[in-house]
């Protein structure tokens, strides 16, 4: 088994890499380092879809010094060049135009492939086959033995979705993706672990503290069903 690109003792910035709500959604990436730690993953060349300003780029460039091809639709942002530079990333990361659901790449060419926030924005509007293009693509570009990183704003309970209808812009357009969903669109991977977090913690942005304090409460509530969490985590390898 290949032996992984031994992580950087430098503290990653978990704030740059998730951006919002970060108490909840940095448990991916925190689950994400054990999961390379445990299994010994080798991370030499990866691919982040749905980049935006770049974080996930950042974070495997300089946790595990990985090559990373950092894409958007219509290129990631200037932000994502200037996070890159301000920290001496940029003979790491390249910038690329890439459409998820027809991903300009050769067939087994990425280690890893990782993606934050993305599988809503490509099925807007109830375009689910548009997802599940994306996902045969992400299968395709990985090597044998690649590993997609994912986390995804989930379909959750009937109080998020009434919320998201009356007080988010894009609330109505964006899928959210259900927890039974996700185990189907992984179903071609040989191995995955899908993993569910957050419920009160969507609903308290300010101030900072609280939210922080009400994302950790979360994390004991054992009690609520997987399908009514509102972020969806985990690995599958190909």
């Amino acid at each position: 088994m290949p032996i992984a690109i031994k992580n950087n003792p430098v503290p990653i910035n978990y704030q740059i890499v998730v951006e919002w709500d970060v108490t909840t959604w940095s448990r991916a990436l925190r689950y994400w380092e054990i999961v390379i730690e445990q299994q010994q993953l080798s991370l030499q060349l990866g691919l982040e879809l749905g980049s935006r300003h770049g974080g996930l780029s950042y974070f495997f460039a300089k946790k595990y010094g990985a090559q990373v091809f950092c894409s958007d639709y219509h290129f990631p942002s200037e932000k994502a060049h200037q996070l890159h530079e301000d920290n001496n990333l940029e003979s790491l990361i390249s910038y690329h135009d890439v459409d998820a659901t027809e991903i300009p790449f050769e067939d087994n060419s990425f280690d890893f492939v990782v993606f934050k926030s993305m599988l809503g924005a490509v099925g807007a509007k109830e375009r689910y086959h548009r997802i599940e293009l994306t996902i045969q693509e992400i299968y395709r570009v990985l090597r044998p033995g690649g590993v997609l990183f994912f986390a995804e704003n989930m379909d959750a309970s009937p109080l998020h979705r009434f919320a998201r209808r009356q007080f988010i812009p894009w609330g109505t357009s964006w899928y959210y993706v259900s927890y039974s969903e996700m185990h189907q669109l992984l179903g071609q991977f040989c191995d995955k672990k899908i993993h569910t977090t957050g419920f009160f913690g969507v609903f308290i942005a300010k101030p900072k503290w609280m939210q922080t304090i009400v994302s950790k409460l979360d994390e004991v509530l054992f009690f609520i069903p997987n399908s009514w969490k509102y972020v969806g985590y985990g690995y599958a390898v190909k």
